[in-house]
């Protein structure tokens, strides 16, 4: 490795993640090694703060051991769709939760960052019962027998960072979730769509959470206010960040469900 390394952070006993204004390492390195030197760089901290986090997610998709995800058809969808809307559901009253948190211990700007985004995401689990409706599905009781476990978990760890004592750690989930989304383009969608009997518009939910809906506005907007924050807080951030995404891309330990199974739950709602 060469250069001016300005940002770090250990995530786990033998993983830590290196950044500078150019480039991001993953390392195996043990948790009481020496940190990398922080020096000056005239490069916005932006920049690195951006590689930073972005590598966190990296690293955890190295770490885990992402079964096969079964293709789209249109019951696999559905599920889909209500794990979207399980997570937009708690978004805004976990967040709002998470900025009373930071005001009361003196960080008004993340408490802003969380007030205004639970503003944002307000409404956008309406969009999945929508979809669910445009296939046909009951929305409030196929979402209440759809109960896909990667949405749960996360659901689970996002409820937990907002009441910690120190919410940081939504932040980091947030980023993940939003840094994931944009990697859903036009064609993803497109590909979706093409699954869908015709006439059916079933992707409200899925393009706002996508590179073509705000999720490229909110992750810089992220960058902007974490950049702005103590080192010590952007490395909690970043662990965060990394333990979202391996939510994200480990698999369920019963396995991926079938077109079967999933209907099967539909028909019993």
């Amino acid at each position: 490795m060469t250069g001016s390394f300005v940002e770090w952070a250990q995530l786990g006993p033998e993983l830590r993640v290196i950044a500078s204004p150019e480039r991001a390492w993953i390392r195996r390195v043990p948790a009481d090694a020496p940190p990398p030197p922080s020096l000056p760089t005239r490069a916005p901290i932006e920049r690195t703060t951006r590689r930073l986090l972005d590598a966190a997610i990296v690293a955890a998709f190295e770490v885990t051991h992402p079964a096969p995800v079964p293709a789209i058809t249109p019951t696999r969808w559905a599920w889909r769709l209500a794990g979207l809307y399980h997570l937009t559901h708690s978004t805004p009253k976990l967040l709002r939760v998470a900025s009373r948190r930071f005001a009361a211990l003196g960080r008004e700007e993340l408490s802003a960052w969380a007030a205004q985004r639970a503003r944002e995401e307000q409404a956008h689990d309406v969009l999945a019962l929508r979809d669910l409706a445009a296939m046909g599905l009951p929305p409030e009781r196929a979402v209440a027998a759809l109960r896909p476990p990667m949405a749960m978990r996360l659901v689970a760890a996002f409820e937990a960072s907002a009441c910690a004592d120190d919410p940081l750690g939504c932040v980091g989930y947030a980023y993940a979730l939003e840094r994931l989304a944009m990697t859903v383009d036009a064609e993803s969608v497109r590909s979706v769509e093409a699954t869908l009997p015709e006439g059916v518009r079933a992707t409200r939910c899925l393009r706002v959470h996508s590179a073509i809906g705000s999720d490229e506005d909110h992750v810089a907007d992220t960058v902007r206010v974490v950049a702005r924050i103590p080192s010590e807080q952007r490395r909690a951030i970043a662990v965060a960040c990394h333990e979202t995404a391996r939510l994200c891309f480990e698999p369920p330990p019963s396995g991926h469900p079938d077109d079967a199974a999933i209907a099967a739950l539909l028909a019993a709602a």
